[in-house]
């Protein structure tokens, strides 16, 4: 709240001619100073300095607070003096005063040309005495443990970056009556108690574009690959508003996975959100990366945010990616376990940002967040530093709300906005597989559907371990290709029977042969929906294993073979009639006459199977 002077002019030299014969008549060298807001101890002290400078001699400051105070700040000196501390009515004063003639002459005729004018008047205006305003600058009260706890800052929002007195920015995180809570975004150890904190006026911002993709970045943007800097003046703030509702348009084209037992049941569409979540080491990471792996040459750009991962473990991640040839359309950012809490806070939002730049462009654009359980327990750290209240499980009540303006970013544009995607796999870690636990709940209800990946199926060797039951895609057969949609419907009604049955066989109920026939054929297409990790298939692979499945091909092959059946079938297929699968691949749908062709071929490999396979020892045809 003290005066300083902008410009030595004759102006400015009156107005501090008048403060200090002003506070040197003040005989017992006590002033109160009014304000709207509550002022703490350190900023009364800078005051009280100023005030003394000014006046040569020692100034007691009292501070009384009004919130219907009219100006910014009022310094009373006794015997009813006093000086209005707000420069603004003395700028409009001197805009109206030097600049109502040269409007009138120059006459602006439009909106642009009026903004200019009014620009350049206040470039050129100087008002006599500015006052520093309170809410714009603060004190540090104590750092630690990687937040902040900073007095005044009183006009500060939530997610504004400040400025620390030693170079380091922050984010102003929890507002307080008296004070506010902040997360520096670098080392707190240059940060001293009682040293200046600034507003900056600005959220987070961080670089995004095409100069990003096949880099490897901090939760800031700035790479950590050993690549040199990246060259974008690009950039985008990591908070936005989600895309409303009039911007979308329905999910109706298939984000291809190359998993089979994903995109026959639980098809994934370009704009959806759809949860990832599993006890640990159950292949929710490799769930995600085999996403990516898909995505090559499908012109999507993927995002893949580490959150609080080990380095050995993004090592692994990140060489699979390569090693692939998926960095060539994909951006890693990462927070590491030991990093401060504040990184690891702000990287999904980050990733999110970098991916959304893609989609506001008309591209389209896959994130994944893995996890979101360690982004939780993040939030739930740096809430109990900053001794907020805690809920369920001991997370915040807000938490809900993190996440949901972090997923709901995810959409589908309409064509008349660019038509882009931004796809998001968030990925959540259960505990028993107790899916009612509180995050996990939570983002349920967030997603348009879950992946659930069941722990006993996966030490029972079926993998990818998706529990049927469980898993949903609350956007269905529109995320689904016209091949795909009419093999699979077929497929969930008879894994849907084959679960039924099993339960009675299992005590030992008498079955009939229909019945027998049904669990045959449900027992094989259950393990052709196994696969291998990072083995994703193209469409037209999973539409001839599947298509073989639930039209009774694999039912007489003995069940320890089925997976030979499938390897065999694909490079029969490959060798001898690549044109039946480039036909599916351009159609992506099964005509007439691809099906008949099909079916023709199906016939012609499972008579040569069964010679040549399960029956060895005759001759070959």
């Amino acid at each position: 709240m003290t005066g300083v002077v902008d410009e030595e002019t004759e102006g400015v030299r009156e107005e501090r001619m008048r403060l200090r014969q002003a506070l040197r008549s003040v005989e017992d060298g006590r002033v109160t100073l009014e304000c709207r807001i509550a002022l703490g101890p350190a900023l009364v002290e800078r005051v009280r300095q100023k005030l003394s400078a000014a006046a040569g001699k020692e100034i007691a400051v009292d501070v009384r607070v009004n919130p219907q105070l009219r100006a910014g700040t009022t310094l009373h000196l006794g015997g009813g003096a006093r000086i209005d501390l707000d420069p603004k009515p003395r700028l409009l004063a001197d805009l109206a005063r030097r600049y109502a003639a040269r409007a009138l002459e120059l006459a602006p005729t439009t909106v642009e040309e009026a903004g200019r004018l009014v620009s350049t008047a206040i470039e050129e205006a100087g008002p006599g005495l500015r006052v520093e305003e309170a809410a714009d600058q603060g004190a540090v009260l104590e750092v630690g443990d990687g937040v902040a706890l900073v007095e005044g800052l009183a006009g500060v929002e939530s997610q504004e970056v400040v400025h620390f007195e030693s170079g380091v920015e922050g984010i102003a995180f929890n507002l307080l009556a008296d004070a506010v809570g902040c997360l520096p975004l670098g080392p707190e150890e240059p940060i001293q108690e009682g040293s200046t904190v600034k507003r900056t006026g600005t959220l987070l911002r961080v670089p995004v574009g095409e100069a990003l993709v096949g880099r490897i970045v901090d939760a800031l943007g700035r790479p950590i690959d050993g690549g040199g800097p990246i060259r974008t003046d690009q950039t985008a703030p990591i908070e936005r508003l989600a895309p409303g509702v009039v911007e979308r348009r329905p999910v109706c084209e298939s984000l291809h996975t190359g998993i089979k037992i994903l995109d026959a049941l639980v098809p994934l569409g370009r704009g959806q959100r759809e949860l990832v979540l599993g006890d640990r080491h159950v292949g929710k990471t490799t769930v995600a990366v085999d996403a990516i792996l898909s995505q090559k040459g499908s012109g999507v750009v993927c995002v893949y945010a580490a959150i609080g991962q080990k380095a050995s473990t993004l090592a692994r991640v990140v060489g699979l990616l390569r090693e692939r040839g998926a960095m060539d359309y994909t951006i890693v950012v990462v927070a590491f376990a030991d990093e401060p809490p504040a990184f690891r806070y702000v990287v999904p939002y980050t990733a999110c940002a970098i991916a959304e730049d893609f989609m506001r462009k008309g591209r389209h654009a896959l994130v994944v967040y893995d996890d979101l359980t360690k982004h939780a327990v993040t939030y739930r750290e740096i809430s109990s530093l900053l001794k907020r209240p805690i809920g369920r499980e001991a997370y915040p009540g807000d938490i809900f709300f993190v996440h949901s303006r972090l997923l709901e970013r995810a959409a589908r544009l309409r064509d008349d906005l660019g038509g882009g995607s931004l796809t998001a796999l968030p990925i959540v870690e259960t505990l028993a597989g107790d899916i009612s636990a509180f995050i996990p709940t939570n983002v349920i209800s967030i997603c348009d559907g879950q992946i659930f990946l069941d722990a006993h199926s996966f030490n029972e060797g079926f993998r990818p371990a998706m529990d049927v039951g469980l898993s949903v895609s609350r956007v269905g057969g529109m995320a689904q290709t016209p091949a795909m949609r009419k093999v699979a419907g077929r497929l969930r009604i008879d894994l849907a029977q084959h679960a039924e049955m099993a339960r009675f066989v299992k005590f030992g109920a008498e079955v009939d042969q229909a019945t027998l026939q049904q669990l045959r054929r449900g027992e094989r297409e259950l393990e052709l929906l196994k696969q291998a990790a990072h083995d994703p298939l193209p469409l037209e692979k999973e539409i001839v294993t599947l298509y073989a499945a639930v039209h009774g091909y694999a039912d007489d092959i003995p069940l320890e073979q089925v997976r030979s059946f499938e390897e065999e079938l694909h490079a029969f297929m490959d060798q001898s009639h690549p044109d039946v699968l480039g036909d599916i691949r351009d159609a992506r749908d099964l005509t007439a006459r691809i099906e008949e062709r099909l079916r023709a071929l199906l016939v012609e490999f499972h008579a040569f199977f069964i010679r040549e396979r399960v029956t060895p020892g005759k001759a070959s045809v």
